[in-house]
């Protein structure tokens, strides 16, 4: 980090004699809180340029969110992207809060916000539909050599999304920080040009609830968080996909685990039992 607080100070992006403190809860990358004596920003170094089969990692692609995002009151206000020795660096504005514990029908109404703005240049398109759900269900499997549960894929034949249109991908706790000023998502490095299903299930699956909050969501959680969300369409297309969203986050729950995270041996064993329950 000294290197890195160097670098930083001799480009002038952060003060001399700014006080840096650790924060935790991310698996891929570091990030700082550095306060200085007019502000706090969170620096954020990208450390990982591992192939993921779900989740990019580009520190560009989280600047660019929060530059397009900028003053709609879902994301951090921007402040650099610099590419440092150690790694690409994004400095942006700390945001006062805590992290999302309670109240998922806020969840649903912070997602048809996200989904609700205009989508801007240079984002991935992410495929969409069951035959895409289940060609990244094959995909992600066929990288894993150690399965003792037998996938089973069912197609409900949805097509493609009609209507694309920005989406974050990773919508774990840990990534929306409930503020005065209303929920705002961070850590912004995979979004998409894609179906608004995506985010419904990455907030919905019980894997990543058990690895990043409290615990899978309960069914009264569940359906306060789909009455908030607006698009009522959107919601009956991800009830109808949902089982192949649960298998595929299984599938990734196996690519990680065979991968030496052992902490996604008990959020694959969720993701399993959530597919029963979805069909």
């Amino acid at each position: 980090m000294d290197g890195l607080q160097r670098e930083l100070e001799e480009s002038n992006f952060v003060s001399r004699g700014a006080a840096w403190t650790q924060l935790s809860g991310g698996r891929t990358n570091k990030a700082w809180r550095v306060d200085t004596a007019d502000t706090s920003l969170v620096c954020k170094l990208f450390t990982s340029t591992k192939t993921n089969p779900l989740y990019p990692n580009f520190a560009v692609d989280e600047y660019n969110s929060q530059v397009a995002l900028s003053g709609a009151g879902i994301a951090p206000d921007p402040i650099a992207f610099v590419q440092c020795e150690a790694g690409d660096v994004v400095l942006y504005q700390h945001l006062e809060g805590e992290t999302w514990k309670s109240n998922t029908a806020s969840v649903g109404g912070l997602l048809s916000k996200v989904h609700d703005q205009t989508p801007y240049e240079g984002l991935r398109f992410l495929p969409s539909g069951s035959n895409a759900l289940i060609d990244q269900i094959k995909g992600i499997l066929a990288e894993c050599t150690q399965l003792d549960w037998t996938p089973v894929i069912k197609d409900p034949k949805i097509g493609p999304t009609k209507h694309a249109v920005l989406i974050h991908t990773d919508i774990v706790a840990n990534n929306i920080v409930v503020t005065q000023q209303g929920l705002r998502l961070i850590d912004w490095q995979c979004p998409a040009l894609g179906d608004a299903t995506e985010d419904l299930a990455s907030f919905l699956s019980p894997a990543m609830q058990y690895l990043y909050g409290a615990g899978p969501l309960n069914g009264g959680d569940v359906s306060l968080f789909l009455a908030a969300y607006p698009d009522k369409d959107v919601v009956i297309r991800y009830r109808m996909l949902a089982p192949l969203y649960h298998l595929r986050i299984a599938a990734y729950c196996q690519w990680k685990l065979e991968r030496g995270d052992p902490d996604y041996a008990q959020a694959l064993q969720l993701e399993l039992s959530a597919i029963n329950q979805a069909e």
